[in-house]
């Protein structure tokens, strides 16, 4: 019963650390950058995709993930649409935004997201924070948000079909200047759009 009661000990303060390093890292945050590699295993841990490129986030809720190499593709989100450009099929896909607690990544500038929209898991590591969505319509079953030292490493994304998606984040900038260009999507001459997918 001892061991059983010293465990739980150590959950609560992993995750009371972890919680912490977000909500230090979220203050005052407006605005980031960083460069992100992307690796997609599936149920037997098998790399099915991988890419790099890079990210930008400005409040409220605007982003810009850019992939390069082997597939370039841009998602930007401007507040009011999401636009999903794939540079090898020639396509656009535009679409209203999904509300902010659909990302996961926004939770690491908006963790009162947490608290309404997710159940935390326990953790004996103090540098990693899990969630789960409390509905059973979301795109992933369990989330996990790394620390190391004070800033957000990596996050996790376990679907309902046993794939892991893991984002490393390196060289991240807190409140860079952003030229809000990145947040304004441009349509190529040429290309197919599709509304509403």
């Amino acid at each position: 019963m001892l061991v059983v009661l010293l465990a739980c000990g150590l959950s609560a303060n992993a995750f009371a650390d972890a919680r912490e390093r977000l909500d230090r890292f979220a203050e005052g945050l407006t605005s980031l950058s960083a460069d992100f590699t992307q690796l997609t295993l599936d149920e037997r841990d098998w790399p099915i995709d991988q890419s790099e490129g890079r990210l930008y986030f400005q409040d409220p809720d605007r982003f810009r993930w850019s992939y390069g190499e082997p597939f370039p593709q841009e998602m930007v989100a401007d507040g009011e649409k999401l636009w999903h450009y794939d540079e090898s099929l020639e396509q656009v896909t535009v679409r209203d935004q999904p509300p902010a607690e659909e990302s996961p990544l926004l939770v690491l500038t908006r963790p009162e997201l947490l608290d309404r929209f997710y159940q935390i898991e326990a953790s004996d590591d103090e540098n990693v924070l899990s969630f789960r969505p409390l509905t059973d319509d979301g795109e992933f079953e369990l989330a996990s948000l790394i620390f190391i030292d004070d800033a957000p490493a990596a996050l996790e994304l376990l679907d309902r079909f046993g794939q892991m998606t893991r984002i490393e984040l390196h060289d991240l900038v807190r409140n860079p200047e952003l030229d809000p260009a990145l947040f304004q999507f441009v349509i190529p001459a040429g290309v197919d759009v599709l509304e509403g997918y």
